[in-house]
């Protein structure tokens, strides 16, 4: 995953409420699963690794986060423990056809969940986060940003 796209995620992150995170969660396992099929794809393995760790780490999330009072959660538990274990067994030697199942089982469930997203008009989790303001100035390549509410008083609302 590049910077831009870890800055990316970070924004979205502080400006998203529960439903959101977890669309931003599945967006970071598709990025990471995507990122290991191309480092496959041209043989560094210790990328491919990296990657896969990285997405195996997103699912330990998505599993931890699950409230098992709804019977959809014990679903979500094996789907999620049957693509931790795949990545993990397979992390040698995973076919491309394999990551490829799990990548679109993966978007089935973010395009699901973004759905869902779009009704739940709760708050954003973090109160007091950094405003981000972009297109006010330009620069010859890119659209600039300027931040605000600079403090220490930022963070997850309790």
């Amino acid at each position: 995953m590049t910077k831009e796209m870890k800055q990316i995620f970070t924004r979205r992150i502080t400006q998203a409420n529960r439903t959101q995170l977890v669309v931003i969660l599945y967006d970071m396992i598709l990025t990471y699963l995507k990122d290991a099929a191309a480092a496959q794809e041209i043989g560094c393995r210790q990328e491919f690794k990296k990657d896969m760790q990285c997405a195996r780490n997103c699912i330990s999330e998505l599993r931890g986060s699950l409230d098992f009072h709804y019977d959809l959660s014990r679903n979500l538990f094996a789907i999620y423990a049957f693509a931790d274990r795949e990545l993990a067994h397979d992390m040698q030697g995973i076919s491309a056809e394999q990551l490829t199942q799990i990548i679109g089982m993966f978007q089935k469930l973010r395009d699901a969940y973004h759905t869902i997203s779009r009704e739940d008009t709760s708050q954003p989790l973090m109160q007091n986060a950094q405003d981000v303001y972009a297109g006010y100035t330009y620069s010859r390549t890119d659209v600039n940003e300027s931040l605000s509410r600079y403090g220490a008083a930022r963070g997850y609302c309790v």
